[in-house]
């Protein structure tokens, strides 16, 4: 609030046509701002109040409106219908496109209650604190989150069907039945979208290796029928990297072994590779059904820098010890870069496979209790977030999905 306050005064101040404004109905004018949402004639009225206060063009209002960072925009649309309208118009889309680089915050990560609320909200590395968003209660259905890219969200509904989401312009659709009908939960699913052109491609892998990608240029499925490396049994689903070209996924050995790595996928060609990397030994590693916990240790693939990043957890005397480690391509052997300390005693519990999401050089860490952990890999520091609001008082977070967003308003489903 006291940001939004301040970022007011500081642009009113600026204005050539302001100069004969007084402090006090500036700061007059902002409480009513703040205080009156599309309540009565005076919430309908704060469009022309401001620009009549303040001898403002349509045009400069605009661009001051356009200044504001993302959270004092989705409030801003909040307090009368020509505010929301104007925010919404392709025409100043156009105008923060233009300055969005200079005042876009790095949002990261976000936070989705995927039960029928759907409320979310996002952290905001710069403040230090979490931002509530408008709910995706414009959504017709209970969604879960599948993946992302540049401000698109891929869902899934409850009829199995994939919907594409822009959350900042409320813009939806369902994207057709994929042609094999696949398991959603079981795959590992990837979105990239060109800047350019805005064609995106959502990308499936199922367990047994065969794969589907949508087209939103061609709109419709394409399977490309594939064969896992001799020897391998499954892809694990809900991990895996996309980089430079390739995705890389683990997967298990034969019934029997224990043995788990990582193989890629050249999406170009259209082929596995034939060489697996083996997991480092005791991180990630797949425990047989006699063990008192039969499941695999938390191990999930991420992209950072251009790096293909494994981090991974290891039981040692009960509680889990998480590292991270980086996969040296010349040498197809794991490089550790570094492990999270001990102090971060809520990870003994377990790390939250999902919940590793990435947003430039900085890696989130979600505990099986809901803890979040921020490293820094440039300079290897790490700092403990504050709680989530969603996460907060909640036993079972099996409804809560974590992944990185990048807020925009240009992008098109």
């Amino acid at each position: 609030m006291e940001s939004t306050k301040r970022f007011w005064k500081t642009i009113l101040k600026q204005n050539d046509t302001c100069a004969c404004s007084k402090n006090s109905t500036n700061s007059t004018i902002m409480n009513r701002w703040m205080t009156r949402k599309n309540k009565g004639k005076h919430g309908d009225n704060m469009f022309q109040i401001v620009k009549e206060k303040y001898i403002m063009s349509d045009e400069t209002f605009e661009k001051v409106l356009a200044y504001l960072p993302l959270h004092a925009l989705f409030r801003a649309r909040c307090v009368c219908k020509k505010w929301q309208t104007l925010i919404s118009s392709p025409k100043f889309i156009k105008v923060r496109l233009g300055i969005s680089l200079m005042v876009a915050s790095p949002y990261h990560p976000m936070v989705l209650s995927q039960g029928y609320g759907r409320q979310c909200c996002v952290f905001d590395v710069v403040l230090n604190k979490w931002q509530n968003m408008a709910p995706l209660d414009f959504l017709p259905y209970k969604v879960t989150y599948v993946a992302g890219a540049s401000g698109l969200l891929c869902l899934k509904n409850c009829f199995e069907l994939f919907v594409i989401s822009n959350p900042m312009t409320k813009s939806w659709r369902n994207l057709p039945r994929s042609l094999n009908h696949l398991a959603i939960w079981q795959c590992t699913t990837h979105m990239f979208l060109d800047a350019i052109t805005q064609v995106y491609k959502v990308i499936v892998v199922s367990q047994t290796g065969v794969i589907e990608i949508f087209d939103s240029m061609l709109n419709n499925w394409i399977v490309i029928s594939t064969k896992l490396p001799y020897g391998v049994m499954n892809v694990r689903g809900g991990t895996g990297a996309f980089c430079n070209g390739f995705i890389y996924c683990i997967v298990d050995e034969g019934f029997r072994s224990k043995c788990s790595g990582v193989i890629a996928y050249d999406v170009q060609l259209a082929i596995w590779s034939s060489i697996l990397v083996a997991l480092p030994l005791g991180f990630g590693e797949m425990r047989s059904s006699q063990s008192l916990q039969p499941r695999c240790l938390s191990a999930s693939l991420i992209e950072c820098k251009g790096c293909v990043m494994l981090v991974a957890e290891k039981l040692q005397l009960g509680a889990a010890h998480i590292h991270i480690f980086e996969l040296q391509l010349m040498s197809l052997t794991w490089l550790e870069v570094t492990f999270m300390p001990f102090e971060f005693e809520s990870f003994r519990q377990g790390l939250r496979i999902d919940g590793v999401v990435v947003h430039g050089n900085l890696i989130c860490f979600t505990s099986q209790t809901g803890n979040m952990t921020l490293l820094d890999v440039t300079t290897r520091s790490w700092q403990q977030l504050p709680k989530c609001p969603l996460l907060m008082g909640k036993n079972n977070n099996s409804e809560i999905a974590i992944f990185p967003f990048i807020p925009s308003l240009d992008v098109l489903v």
